[in-house]
């Protein structure tokens, strides 16, 4: 061992495990929901977010303040996760990292719409 060997450590690790959950393509990780004004469901959906699903969220059967309230709170995530927005149509959202951008499959997605 050399004097600036590289050595395996936690992090390393974890970055292996990371790298190999998120093989399957963007779009087959989707998750697509009819949002209800359910504050601890949202916080669970953007759990989900930092961990690598994008989501497509519907935010038609809720109220205009519900949904202007959700579609901030979702927005601000993706944005913090330095993720994107993208709008589908009026009341359908896709919100997901950077990362899950990269291998084209959620453009590829967006366009068949």
């Amino acid at each position: 061992m050399g004097l600036f060997s590289k050595k395996n450590n936690e992090y390393d690790e974890a970055s292996l495990n990371l790298n190999s959950q998120h093989e399957a393509l963007a779009s087959e990780r989707l998750i697509m929901e009819q949002l209800v004004d359910d504050d601890e469901h949202a916080l669970e959906l953007v759990h989900k977010l930092r961990d690598g699903y994008p989501l497509v969220l519907n935010f038609e059967r809720l109220n205009r303040a519900a949904a202007n309230k959700l579609l901030g709170f979702f927005t601000g995530a993706a944005c913090a996760l330095d993720g994107n927005t993208v709008v589908i149509n009026d009341f359908t959202y896709l919100f997901a990292r950077k990362e899950e951008f990269m291998d084209g499959s959620l453009s590829e997605f967006i366009s068949q719409l």
